[in-house]
């Protein structure tokens, strides 16, 4: 069933079903991105691997109709890079990114609650997700962790959107602070938009996903991380404009909004 949601701030109005309910772990110094236990590994093996994967298989293609276009530019790319994509949907942006760079492993920089959550949070960082540091002594970790997971062939996915907007049919502004891991470590970067579209049968149910991926920017052919965004930033809004999008939830900007009062 189509919501409305009533937004002021396009870069920090956060409309996840999870804002605010989950209690945000200090990701400090002693934060260990990366394990060497060999029991550590063979579990995020099996978890990512023989669980994760097929269930985000099911999920992707059966749930959400997923298709993927140009995935012939992963094929371009010879070791690690990374992915910076809208942040609309939070279920399939969980699994959408594995899917469209399988068959490399994929890691999803998030924020604290994705590590936070009883059970759950020692669950997902061996399903990939990396947090991102509170407190300067966890920045330098937490960069040697993206170094060493590109430099393994790994996936590095980034929404720098950073709040999700479910089913939101355009481009949200975003900042260029994330481009600097991509130019500071010289890694290529792949975008991708996923736009959505009208079901052919019960055609009022959630819309199915399309997912068009870019061909590789490299780091070299740009002069800071401004115009790696900006690059990024362009393929996202084109992608929109050629694909098309369906309305699923409205959005309405409102100067002063009732904070009580974001979704009706």
């Amino acid at each position: 069933m189509m919501k409305t949601y009533y937004y002021s701030d396009p870069l920090n109005d956060d409309f996840a079903s999870s804002n605010g309910k989950i209690k945000k772990k200090l990701i400090d110094k002693d934060y260990k991105y990366i394990h060497g236990d060999v029991f550590y590994r063979t579990g995020s093996f099996i978890l990512y691997r023989l669980i994760a994967t097929p269930i985000g298989f099911l999920i992707t293609r059966l749930g959400y109709g997923v298709k993927i276009k140009n995935r012939k530019a992963i094929k371009k790319i010879k070791g690690g890079f990374f992915l910076y994509g809208n942040h609309t949907n939070g279920i399939l942006d969980v699994f959408s990114p594995s899917f469209s760079a399988f068959p490399h492993k994929t890691h999803i920089v998030s924020g604290p609650e994705g590590v936070s959550m009883p059970v759950i949070g020692k669950i997902t960082p061996m399903l990939g997700a990396v947090p991102l540091p509170s407190t300067l002594g966890a920045s330098k970790n937490f960069l040697g962790a993206l170094k060493a997971l590109v430099e393994d062939g790994h996936v590095i996915t980034i929404y720098p959107e950073a709040h999700i907007w479910p089913y939101y049919n355009d481009i949200r502004p975003f900042s260029d602070s994330s481009f600097a891991y991509p130019m500071k470590l010289n890694v290529p970067v792949v975008a991708f938009t996923v736009t959505y579209r009208k079901r052919k049968v019960f055609k009022k149910m959630r819309p199915f996903a399309t997912i068009t991926l870019s061909d590789p920017f490299y780091p070299s052919d740009f002069a800071d991380k401004t115009e790696l965004r900006n690059a990024v930033y362009n393929f996202m809004t084109k992608t929109i404009k050629t694909e098309g999008t369906v309305e699923y939830n409205k959005y309405i900007y409102m100067e002063d909004k009732d904070e009580n009062n974001d979704c009706m």
